[in-house]
């Protein structure tokens, strides 16, 4: 199996390294900068008159320096200029030169500290700004955790846009989860923006990453993620978090069979339905039953449907957020992503990488935004290949692939019931007057 990261079309906000010396712009820039103001400075000095002393100017180069070079830069430049000033003095000295030969490197002394200080500030703020980065990631890689490029018959590649610039993760979710009972993949989007967002969209994450590998029934998969979703709003309330007490998602919930390699099973949480590109280019979106959103179980309507559709080699899904279809252009036009696509598929078809289909989706949607995106935009690839990726080793192997077992009519079927049943037990809320210490070990 190949552990590489998808296509990755993620926006990176990692920045520069803090112990970097190097100015901003790089050495020449920096260079080049201090030689012209130095240059523009004695020249103003030799053409005017010796009762204009534009030399005392130099004490104003150490202050831009510091506002783009660390501190030892500064210093450095502060020390060289006080050279030029004396050198000017030798070769041109002021009427005044008594008072002025110790005056003007004072004055560009104190230029140098103020640019010191400055620099040294501007290097504090930029650490604090590196290690809130570094927290974003490491939550963005505990959130959104990086996709495989292939595994087994499948190649994937995905695409997330935060609507939120500074952070690398929001109210869409994503994921892929293999299991010895079949592949399955997941996308949604959670009501709300912000940090509730993130914290429900990690909830629904976490739920589906064990049930997908633990259930063999996709139905049962399904049913987890709607008591995550409920589960997660309580806990809002009892705890009266910042969050979303009445949270729901949409979402697409896949599922590969593995008995039956032509086909995907589907369950539509009130979501926009995918879109398919066939292995000769066609461009078809798929007739799904639609339920309801993910949280609202609670009203009562039946289960969301299984809706088994035709996948085959060379076949593509491409799933998506409302992110997609709501992004606006100048005129304040939607994105028609499924007019769109077919123009942007190959006429190669299955010949073309799943990379490739999604990077000039993902620059179509960028030349028709404008502005910042207004929310999050995330989309999945999935093509059905002829080749299969192997395992790294056998001890991978018995994790993930398929074991075909034989039912056991002789179980218990209130046995086999309670065990698909672990971790989502929510007794706590049917018992009002359980103390609130009770419902945190439960939920």
């Amino acid at each position: 199996m190949t552990s590489r990261g998808s296509s990755g079309f993620h926006s990176s906000i990692r920045g520069a390294d803090p112990t970097d010396t190097r100015p901003t712009g790089g050495w020449r820039a920096m260079v080049l900068l201090v030689a012209v103001m130095a240059l523009i400075i004695a020249t103003l000095d030799v053409a005017t008159p010796a009762d204009f002393q534009a030399r005392a100017l130099l004490g104003l180069v150490p202050i831009v320096v510091a506002l783009l070079a660390p501190v030892s830069v500064t210093a450095v430049v502060t020390g060289m200029l006080i050279c030029v000033y004396v050198g000017l003095q030798a070769v041109a000295p002021l009427p005044t030169s008594g008072s002025w030969d110790l005056l003007g490197p004072l004055m560009i002394g104190t230029g140098g500290l103020l640019g010191v200080l400055i620099a040294r500030r501007r290097e504090e703020q930029r650490a604090r700004v590196q290690a809130l980065t570094d927290i974003a990631e490491a939550t963005q890689r505990a959130v959104m955790r990086g996709l495989p490029e292939r595994f087994e018959d499948l190649r994937i590649a995905d695409f997330y846009q935060p609507a939120a610039r500074a952070a690398r993760v929001g109210g869409d979710w994503y994921d892929f989860q293999p299991s010895p009972h079949g592949v399955r993949a997941v996308l949604g989007d959670v009501s709300g923006k912000g940090l509730p967002a993130v914290s429900a969209s990690a909830w629904l994450l976490g739920a589906f990453r064990e049930a997908a590998y633990h259930e063999e029934r996709i139905e049962e998969v399904a049913r987890r993620l709607e008591i995550a979703m409920q589960r997660y709003s309580a806990w809002t309330r009892i705890t009266h978090d910042e969050g979303l007490t009445d949270a729901f998602s949409t979402g697409l919930l896949l599922h590969f069979p593995p008995t039956d390699p032509e086909c995907v099973d589907i369950v539509n949480f009130g979501h926009e339905p995918p879109l398919v590109v066939t292995a000769d280019g066609r461009v078809h979106t798929p007739d799904l039953p639609a339920g309801l959103p993910l949280g609202m179980g609670t009203l009562g309507a039946a289960a969301p449907t299984v809706a088994r559709l035709p996948f085959g080699v060379g076949d593509t899904l491409i799933l998506f957020t409302d992110g997609v279809t709501e992004c606006r252009d100048a005129d304040g036009t939607f994105y028609p992503v499924r007019e769109r696509l077919p123009r942007l598929v190959s006429p190669r078809g299955a010949q073309e990488s799943p990379e490739a289909l999604l990077g000039r989706l993902a620059e179509d949607l960028r030349a028709h935004r404008y502005g910042p995106p207004s929310d999050d935009a995330a989309i999945t690839l999935l093509r059905r290949t002829a080749e299969r990726a192997g395992y790294e080793n056998e001890a991978d192997a018995e994790l993930y692939e398929y074991r075909h077992k034989e039912p056991d009519d002789t179980a218990d079927t209130a046995v086999q019931g309670a065990a698909t049943q672990y971790a989502t037990d929510m007794r706590f809320l049917e018992c009002a007057s359980r103390s609130i210490s009770s419902t945190k070990a439960s939920a």
